[in-house]
């Protein structure tokens, strides 16, 4: 899964790659201020203790501020550079989702479920924005205060570096291969908590009929048990990510001993000085911190590519329902004609409609009588493509509606669910949904025949 979440990232990240290399930049230069302030401020100790003016001493603190500044200013850049790009590529997947998610067929919004999309939607594209804001320009500033501070060590005592390279790599190492159980089991939180989501809505949508059937007790007990397994689940995540997590603060403070016990060696032998000393002392101080910017890049590095996966997963999906290679483009008058039409529930092994026959001239008027779960609706949906027969075929004018461009069919295609829905705008605008610009005499005419025509004028803003 990780190397598919992050393959998927990488289109997304194209379009930033300028931005990109001018973010290395500014970690590249603010690592480099931060990394030689310990070797500016070990020089000050030597000449300190050899005797010097104090001007030189203000020399040095201006170095030392100016190195500050640098840093401050540059990590400032950056944090706003990767906060820009966390929110166009998150806007950019988030807009293909939607228009993916638009154009899923019914069956494939079932198979997910509403809660399941919106966690999908929500939760997981805040980490995949909290991986490019934080854990991108935390991991290459960290990377760079590594590689820039270990060559400075090496320039002082190859073998003090030789000693802390061997541990950081040891500490990397260990954490690139434990962080696969981190991000499945991260993954599993994230499912977990789509599964609440799904049972929250599916369950608020049906209170008055858990209500009527006296259902909430048992409910109530599901639903307890789904917090349950997620508290499980998170707290599996939490006990991993926490056995992982002190690994480079450890490495660092178990290379601390060993640099104090030999560099003090080296003092006593002469092999180094008393700036020297505190210059590695510093510099060891500034590995912990980046050690600890890995590791909190590296968890957020998991947790990215666990949620771009799930998203993935969404867009890398197709509705079944699709037009044809070489789709019809007719002038449509309405005659429908059914020739043995059949569909066939594959989930129920039985058939829903079979040796259906029926011929509509354009213009009539015809009902559809039946019990219920007889498949009326089912017959209705076969005209807007909603479904697709599993045998026979249906004719609009002559043409299969799988040879009809589908826009084009659905734009002379009207379908009203059994389920009422009202959309978060005007109530003329719900009324004339899908065909725009509806002159008002036939909203309202509309509104008549739905017996809405008393309402619409006590709704001061339509």
């Amino acid at each position: 899964m990780k190397q598919q979440g992050l393959r998927f990232l990488l289109p997304y990240m194209r379009p930033y790659r300028r931005q990109l290399l001018i973010g290395v930049l500014y970690a590249f230069i603010g690592a480099g201020a931060q990394a030689f302030s310990p070797t500016l401020l070990g020089h000050a100790v030597d000449n300190l203790t050899q005797g010097v003016q104090p001007r030189v001493l203000i020399y040095y603190a201006a170095g030392l501020i100016g190195l500050a500044a640098t840093l401050a200013v540059f990590r400032y850049l950056l944090r706003m550079l990767t906060g820009q790009i966390a929110a166009g590529i998150t806007y950019r997947m988030s807009a293909d989702m939607f228009h993916r998610l638009l154009l899923f067929d019914k069956e494939t919004r079932e198979k997910y479920g509403t809660g399941d999309l919106l966690s999908r939607a929500t939760s997981d594209f805040i980490y995949i924005w909290r991986f490019y804001s934080a854990g991108f320009q935390m991991s290459i500033h960290a990377l760079f205060l590594l590689l820039i501070g270990c060559s400075l060590i090496a320039l002082t005592s190859p073998l003090l570096a030789l000693i802390v390279m061997a541990m950081l790599t040891t500490s990397i190492f260990i954490q690139i291969r434990l962080g696969r159980r981190l991000e499945q089991a991260f993954s599993n939180v994230q499912a977990q908590m789509a599964k609440i989501s799904s049972f929250v809505e599916e369950h608020l949508g049906a209170a008055r009929m858990l209500r009527a059937y006296a259902q909430e007790s048992a409910v109530v007990a599901e639903f307890r048990k789904a917090n349950q397994n997620y508290v499980a689940d998170n707290l599996r995540f939490v006990l991993q990510s926490g056995a992982i997590s002190p690994l480079p603060r450890f490495v660092v403070q178990l290379a601390s001993t060993v640099v104090m016990f030999v560099g003090g060696m080296l003092i006593v032998d002469g092999s180094m000085t008393v700036g020297q000393y505190v210059q590695f002392i510093v510099y060891l101080t500034l590995l912990n911190g980046a050690a600890q910017m890995i590791t909190g890049a590296f968890e957020r590095l998991q947790q990215g590519s666990a949620a771009a996966g799930r998203i993935g997963e969404v867009l890398q999906r197709w509705p079944k329902i699709v037009d044809a290679r070489k789709p019809v483009k007719a002038q449509l008058s309405g005659s429908i004609h059914f020739n043995d039409v059949g569909v066939w529930a594959a989930d129920q092994q039985r058939w829903l409609l079979r040796h259906i026959d029926l011929d509509i001239p354009a213009g009539q008027t015809i009902g559809i009588v039946g019990p219920t779960g007889a498949g009326k609706s089912m017959l209705i949906g076969l005209l807007g493509r909603i479904h697709d027969p599993d045998e026979g075929n249906i004719t609009m004018d002559g043409h299969d509606l799988r040879s009809i461009k589908l826009n084009a069919l659905r734009d002379h295609v009207i379908y009203v669910p059994q389920e009422t829905l009202l959309f978060s705008m005007k109530l003329r605008e719900n009324i004339a949904l899908g065909v725009p610009n509806t002159p008002e005499s036939r909203i309202y005419r509309a509104a008549e025949q739905s017996r809405l025509a008393n309402d619409l004028p006590q709704l001061p803003r339509g």
